[in-house]
């Protein structure tokens, strides 16, 4: 059995632009009867997954099996070169409605799911159907690490990262790293070379840098994307807060 994305009148596609923040994605696609923050935010970072995929992806979607059976509407779902990937948005757990829906893609040749969720769940909380979709690889479960026991690491990790980051040395440092490779001796000529050194090797050892053959340096791949990431935070939170003074004033 397959199942092909069918349009009703909810369904809504993403188009890139509109994941570029939160703000932009809430205001253009406001769920008029589900008014939950959290199930918005997961959706917002649903879409940003699939679309991070080159997936087309679209809210509140309709999947209709080919053999005739009862159509399911899901939260979110990304469509390529026939394969769905659906994104399932609980934030408060798991439902008979979910079971369903993951014995459809359990049955299903060209679908697999994700389950979204707030916090961790206990193992025999979980449907014989989705344990079955686990085992088989037809469904994968994420937490998103802001909520409850998940918390207190996630917040370490991601507060360790800010402040390797958060450094004026370093910066000058990596930015430069999007543009060309970086040698020592350059780095000496604008930066006291004990600090060189010490950066150079704070920064290797988070992934972020990768000595070539030519002793020069350059941004892992992983270290491209988590300051280009870095980068654009500080621009939007700036922007932010610049409109927020704006309104600020013309208010007053």
């Amino acid at each position: 059995m397959r199942l092909r994305l069918s349009r009703s009148t909810e369904t809504q596609r993403v188009p890139p632009q509109d994941i570029l923040d939160y703000n932009t994605f809430s205001r253009r696609h406001q769920n008029p009867i589900d008014k939950s923050e959290l199930r918005q935010f997961e959706r917002f970072h649903a879409a940003r997954l699939l679309i991070s995929q080159e997936m087309d992806t679209y809210l509140d979607a309709k999947l209709t099996p080919d053999d005739s059976s009862n159509a399911m509407t899901v939260d979110v779902c990304g469509t390529k070169d026939g394969s769905l990937k659906v994104m399932f948005c609980q934030t408060s757990g798991l439902d008979e409605r979910l079971a369903k829906s993951i014995q459809t893609i359990n049955e299903s040749q060209n679908a697999s799911a994700v389950i979204l969720l707030p916090r961790e769940l206990d193992q025999p909380a979980l449907r014989e159907s989705m344990r079955i979709a686990l085992e088989r690889g037809k469904a994968t479960m994420e937490v998103i690490g802001w909520f409850d026991d998940t918390f207190e690491e996630t917040f370490r990790e991601t507060l360790s990262l800010i402040e390797l980051l958060g450094n004026e040395t370093r910066m000058r440092m990596l930015a430069p790293l999007l543009e060309k490779s970086g040698a020592k001796k350059d780095y000496r000529t604008r930066i006291n070379p004990k600090l060189v050194y010490h950066n150079i090797s704070a920064l290797s050892d988070a992934g972020l840098l990768d000595e070539n053959n030519k002793g020069t340096y350059d941004l892992s791949q992983i270290g491209k994307t988590i300051l280009a990431e870095f980068i654009t935070f500080l621009e939007k939170t700036r922007k932010t807060l610049d409109e927020s003074k704006i309104r600020e004033v013309k208010n007053d």
